[in-house]
């Protein structure tokens, strides 16, 4: 079987004639019914009906012709992975971040990027700092955006920024009010913590230890936009970051500076290969840039 004949069987099945099939191929139409001919001939089927100023496609041939379908749709498929090769240094960009980034502040850098490069495709995956960091380790993603470093992995780091933490709460919470919330503020308010086990619980709790501040301690979450969502139904207040504070302002989320500061931070981590790969570093400076935007925007109470 000759690549050269099933496209002739292709065409004929697409146009509905030989002679159209000619056209498309830039050939004559007696040398279209020969490779159709040679077709049949090496698969052993017959594909047409040949009537007078027309084929037919017999049953064999409706069924060949939708293998053939198939396997030019995956043709197709690797030549756009071609196109994105030739201008990228790889076809595919595959993202890991925490979950409170992969669910806001990704998004919004991609939009940017993907106005820059419409053609770019892309995979985000998101978990645990342990997790993203395990998958950038194992190179099953281009780079990782993680809010602190695990273990001794082979991958280079840089920060992509350092914040402080933000207080949140229902709206129409009457510390609303005030211009910033303190721990004395919190005594006695149901409040949404971290997991026990969660990187950065110890460093709040310390701050309300050394107060001398009981908060009610009603709910906790490994999740910031878990976090968000639970204080937009007026089930608590919670300190959490506020480039995700941000993405739950539409339900009634108010935010407010906390004091003293609570620091949230963010890594960019990269095996050591792809950090050279123009389609990483070209997504990574879009995120630099929106990262930033949204800190300089993030000045004062909502």
């Amino acid at each position: 079987m000759r690549i050269s004949h099933v496209e002739a069987f292709r065409a004929v099945m697409v146009s509905g004639s030989t002679t159209a099939a000619a056209r498309i191929l830039n050939t004559s139409q007696p040398n279209v019914s020969r490779s159709i001919a040679q077709l049949e001939k090496s698969t052993g089927l017959r594909l047409f009906e040949r009537l007078p100023g027309k084929v037919v496609p017999t049953k064999d041939g409706l069924s060949l012709f939708k293998e053939v379908q198939r396997s030019f749709v995956g043709l197709q498929r690797l030549e756009e992975a071609a196109k994105r090769i030739r201008r990228f240094s790889g076809g595919l960009l595959r993202i890991a971040a925490i979950q409170t980034l992969a669910l806001g502040l990704i998004p919004r850098a991609l939009r940017r990027f993907a106005q820059i490069y419409p053609e770019a495709s892309i995979s985000i995956h998101a978990g645990h700092s342990a997790a993203v960091s395990q998958w950038v380790d194992e190179q099953f993603c281009d780079f990782g955006v993680v809010s602190h470093l695990t273990g001794s992995y082979g991958f280079e780091s840089e920060e992509l920024y350092r914040i402080d933490g933000v207080c949140v709460m229902p709206k129409g919470h009457s510390l609303a009010a005030k211009a910033y919330i303190e721990p004395a503020d919190l005594a006695g308010e149901p409040y949404i913590s971290f997991s026990q086990n969660d990187y950065g619980r110890s460093d709040v709790d310390a701050i309300f230890e050394q107060a001398g501040v009981a908060r009610q301690m009603t709910l906790d979450t490994p999740y910031s936009s878990i976090t968000c969502s639970l204080v937009a139904q007026g089930l608590g207040v919670a300190i959490v970051n506020p480039i995700a504070a941000q993405d739950y302002q539409h339900m009634g989320v108010v935010i407010r500076p906390f004091r003293p500061s609570i620091k949230h931070s963010a890594m960019l981590i990269y095996p050591r290969e792809s950090r050279e790969d123009r389609l990483v570093s070209s997504f990574v400076e879009v995120l630099k840039t929106v990262t930033l935007e949204e800190q300089r925007a993030l000045t004062g109470p909502a």
